[in-house]
């Protein structure tokens, strides 16, 4: 290995290092777990003793954790690669590679403090200089361009076409770097979606321009947004042949095995000399989405938190009536007489420990991605001060372990396709109201809208399993990979009492039981 490559490949080790460090003790990991506030990363030991992420100080307020068995051995693997490398170390000066990490640490670090603790605060991105360096470096012709790094995201530069596009979206397809980078200025959001699905990072990758990809990154572009028939980015990156690019985007936290509709992977869609560029990308990642996502996160609750129109379903007159008063007192404070796609927050009566009943709108607001808030918030409230949002939002549905309210909402910040993306669903026999329970009534019009808000595809016909169109063999997006539903796209529904006639990989009859299930889980929950 020649002494750059092994420059390289220290700097990401170092990178990886700092991904599997403990945010509480500044360690590699033991026993790991991913905090389900905000994603990131700690010691199991420490739970116990902490109110806050030690990384961006969100409350953790008895949120839960995942825990991911594979992440230790790769844990192991960082640790056995930095001990075999170590002794190279001396031969490289990675001095300023530490501290150019640990600047970008901080600076990430303060800026998801300040985004969590008030709304007026303006999002940091990366220094000017470095900005005018990539201009000068990757386009001499834009060298007198620079951004600002004090950009936020703004409502207004999000206007759309009858496409669909924001003028960020069309800069980008037509190359205008300058007016590019005055979008990003002015708080253009990198990651919305066209009306056929595109982002901006899309459209900079299908022309080939890696100056423009490399800008949108520096701008918190997320990398594995599906697009058209769930096509990534790095999807499309392969498709082109556009070698450049597909390193920067592997090296940035693009994922090798992402599925489109089709259960295609970009490994392979790969021609042999793509793949070994992928595989030595692979080896060199310099950043993970983790930091982006968390970011995204949070630019978009400050958002939520600018406009909130509310739709309250609590039984008590006492939570209407304060409602209307806080209304009266904050500007940014609306209620919805009805529950549309204009709501953005459901509030709902729960127990002391945060949890709700399952009911008709509970799993519409699931299926919107809407904030579900305990009633409690409003009482809190006063006509001077609101409460933050994460101190009150439900826990779970009917139970702790159902929390599909935020599971929805994190999805909808990552622009992810819906639910049920790829199912198509016949409901058996339900031409009458079906009680499920008191507070859940449901029938075929209710549940089949409740199917295709969330991308999923009712049928008028029993589906013939072994005659499936061509357009129907779909791959669900979130099913489990090597799940029993990971190529299943037709499901039959029954209600109480059902026949499994059907159990094949890519047909199966289930109850309505697993399908509100899914949806009180938001995930496909394996039958």
């Amino acid at each position: 290995m020649s002494s750059e490559g092994l420059s390289k490949f220290l700097e990401a080790l170092e990178t990886v290092k700092k991904d599997y460090t403990c945010g509480f003790c500044s360690e590699l990991l033991k026993k790991p777990v991913t905090l389900k506030t905000c994603f990131h990363l700690i010691c199991e030991e420490h739970l116990r003793v902490l109110e806050k992420c030690p990384t961006c100080e969100a409350p953790l307020l008895d949120s839960g954790v995942y825990k991911d068995d594979g992440l230790e051995a790769c844990i192991d693997s960082a640790m056995q690669l930095d001990k075999i490398f170590s002794r190279f170390k001396k031969d490289v000066d990675t001095s300023e590679i530490h501290e150019e990490s640990d600047k970008n640490a901080v600076t990430k670090n303060k800026s998801l403090k300040k985004l969590s603790t008030t709304k007026t605060t303006e999002i940091k991105n990366k220094s000017l200089s470095s900005i005018k360096k990539f201009s000068e470096t990757e386009n001499p012709d834009t060298s007198v361009i620079s951004v600002d790094s004090n950009s936020r995201v703004n409502r207004t530069a999000g206007k759309r076409n009858v496409k669909g596009e924001t003028p960020l979206h069309v800069a980008c397809r037509l190359g205008k770097i300058d007016k590019v980078v005055e979008l990003l200025n002015e708080g253009a959001n990198c990651n919305t979606k066209d009306y056929a699905g595109w982002t901006p990072l899309h459209e900079v990758v299908q022309n080939g321009r890696l100056d423009l990809l490399q800008l949108l990154l520096k701008y918190n572009a997320l990398v594995n947004v599906p697009g058209v028939g769930n096509e990534t980015p790095l999807h499309e990156a392969v498709r082109y042949n556009h070698k450049e690019i597909v390193e920067v985007l592997v090296k940035h936290g693009a994922d090798l095995d992402a599925r489109n509709c089709k259960g295609e992977t970009p490994v392979q869609l790969a021609s042999d000399a793509i793949r070994k560029v992928l595989e030595e990308a692979a080896q060199n990642i310099q950043e993970t989405q983790t930091a982006n996502v968390t970011h995204v996160s949070n630019i978009q609750t400050e958002l939520d938190f600018e406009d909130i129109r509310i739709y309250c379903i609590s039984q008590y007159r006492t939570v209407h009536n304060k409602l209307k008063l806080l209304a009266r007192h904050h500007n940014n404070i609306h209620t919805e007489v009805k529950f549309t796609k204009k709501v953005t927050h459901l509030i709902v009566d729960t127990e002391d420990d945060r949890i709700c009943t399952s009911s008709l709108d509970v799993l519409q607001g699931i299926v919107y991605g809407v904030w579900i808030i305990s009633s409690e918030w409003v009482t809190k409230c006063s006509e001077k001060s609101i409460e933050p949002f994460n101190d009150y939002e439900v826990k779970g549905v009917g139970t702790r372990i159902h929390n599909g309210p935020k599971t929805s909402r994190f999805n909808k910040y990552k622009q992810l396709p819906g639910l049920f993306n790829g199912c198509h669903f016949y409901l058996h026999n339900f031409n009458t109201k079906y009680e499920i329970s008191k507070s859940l009534i449901i029938n075929k019009t209710l549940l089949s809208k409740l199917i295709t808000d969330a991308d999923g595809v009712v049928l008028r016909r029993v589906p013939n399993p072994e005659s499936i169109p061509e357009s129907e063999k779909l791959v669900p997006y979130h099913a489990k990979k090597g799940g029993k539903l990971e190529i299943c796209s037709h499901y039959i529904i029954f209600k109480d009492m059902y026949e499994p006639m059907y159990n094949m990989k890519h047909l199966k009859a289930l109850p309505l039981a697993w399908l509100i299930e899914c949806i009180e889980r938001y995930e496909l929950c394996e039958p």
